[in-house]
């Protein structure tokens, strides 16, 4: 008794440091409140049953987002996730230098991030948020290295437009 006491607080301890952050790690891959909650319940299930595979403690933060990371994208795969059809040419985005610079809300950039397609959205929060290379994107969604460097810079490009375009209507 003592010992499955002890294990559920460190259960609950666990969850009480880390809920938040996994929570808006699945928020951002999924885009939807309701769903990223869903996801973020599935992955500390499964951080649970396989708590004791756990070598280093030290090594639970990247474990747990890479965990969140791929419970969010199979999510987002069982809504018929597609990306783009793309050569294999790697786009990039111009940048402008633009001394009158956009003053954004972090909360209407999240926004309008969830507006774009689930293949844009995942890709530029796996890269912005979660700082995955792109051969681990490239793994992790099981695509080209050349197509996430392409989605990474035509998502980045579509919402700099959709934020540009916010700004003049405002």
């Amino acid at each position: 008794m003592f010992v499955r006491n002890k294990k559920i607080a460190l259960q609950q301890e666990l969850y009480q440091l880390h809920y938040r952050r996994i929570y808006n790690t699945c928020l951002r891959i999924v885009g939807d409140p309701m769903d990223a909650e869903e996801v973020m319940h599935d992955v500390f299930l499964k951080l649970f049953d396989r708590l004791n595979e756990l070598q280093d403690e030290k090594a639970f933060h990247a474990w747990s987002r890479s965990i969140a990371v791929r419970g969010s994208i199979d999510h987002v795969r069982k809504r018929k996730l597609v990306f783009e059809q793309i050569d294999d040419n790697i786009f990039v985005a111009n940048e402008e230098n633009d001394d009158n610079q956009l003053e954004l809300s972090v909360e209407s950039i999240r926004r309008e991030m969830n507006n774009l397609p689930d293949g844009y959205r995942i890709i530029l929060s796996m890269r912005l948020f979660e700082e995955c290379e792109f051969s681990e994107i490239a793994q992790m969604l099981q695509i080209k290295e050349s197509t996430a460097r392409s989605q990474f810079a035509r998502g980045r490009m579509k919402l700099a437009e959709t934020l540009k375009r916010k700004m003049i209507d405002e």
